[in-house]
């Protein structure tokens, strides 16, 4: 939620209105999911590929990137992934700054207590206040981050180089719950048409407003809106099932798309097992 009492201007300079700040922030959204949308759809390394093999290259990197203890070496396989993710005509500096603006961010703020001597003992590297970061709970919290960056930029790869309709094929394929895959697919959707709900919204009152208002009376519409928001997408879900069981849903998530697993499929397969390997070997190499 953007803060009701931000300033923010324009192009011109001009100060914007928290209604439309947050109408030109969820318009920014979807029109990202869209081009993410455009991009899986088009050429590219990762594009290529069969969908299920895009989630067993998830699953399999993630897994050797747990294993893995060497921040050296966990680096090595980010930069790999930046590597794919050109060769899927991904732009690199984009995918760098969406893996750390999210997960990143996110192990940081979990890693940040290992770091201190009140989880691991040790060395003291600096001491503010009662607060003293050790060496060896510094060397843990950056392992951390680490890893959660290098399994995140893999699956935030297969989720931009992939449409919804395939991975949701791929799940099905995997014989993954039918009301779990339909969760996914159903929330994937509502969530595009709640976000145009809250931009229209937005841009209704920016219309009809002459002054900003108040901050009180921007936070209280604000709140307002939530409730709304939170309100409709409840009915909206009543209603989509509704609809669903009026044309025949039996439970079973149909789908038109047809996989099919090529030699390219099986070589990528193979290339990432022995990249697997590799990473764990070199990482008992290094740890020694």
């Amino acid at each position: 939620m953007i803060p009701v009492f931000a300033h923010i201007g324009d192009e011109h300079g001009r100060r914007r209105s928290v209604a439309r700040r947050t109408a030109d922030a969820v318009g920014g959204a979807v029109r990202e999911l869209l081009q993410n949308e455009d991009l899986a759809m088009g050429p590219g390394l990762m594009q290529s590929l069969d969908p299920r093999v895009r989630l067993t290259t998830v699953l399999a990197l993630a897994v050797t990137a747990s294993l893995v203890r060497s921040v050296w070496v966990l680096a090595a396989v980010f930069v790999a992934t930046m590597v794919v993710a050109a060769a899927s005509r991904v732009d690199v500096g984009a995918f760098v700054r969406r893996v750390w603006a999210s997960a990143g961010l996110f192990a940081v703020l979990l890693a940040a207590p290992a770091a201190t001597s009140w989880f691991t003992p040790g060395r003291a590297l600096v001491t503010l206040g009662p607060l003293t970061i050790t060496a060896p709970g510094l060397a843990i919290a950056v392992r951390l981050v680490a890893r959660v960056a290098a399994g995140a930029g893999v699956g935030l790869l297969v989720v931009w180089t992939t449409r919804w309709t395939d991975i949701m094929r791929a799940l099905t394929s995997w014989h993954v719950p039918d009301v779990v895959v339909a969760i996914f697919a159903m929330t994937q959707q509502q969530i595009v048409t709640l976000m145009r709900t809250v931009e229209g919204t937005h841009l209704a009152r920016e219309s009809r407003m002459l002054s900003e208002g108040s901050t009180a009376e921007t936070r209280g519409w604000v709140v307002e809106r939530m409730a709304f928001t939170a309100r409709k997408s409840l009915k909206t879900a009543d209603d989509v099932y509704d609809a669903m069981l009026a044309r025949g849903y039996s439970g079973a998530w149909p789908s038109i798309v047809r996989l099919r697993t090529r030699g390219r499929d099986w070589l990528w397969l193979c290339g990432c097992a022995a990249f697997s390997a590799a990473v764990i070997g070199a990482d008992k190499l290094v740890a020694r």
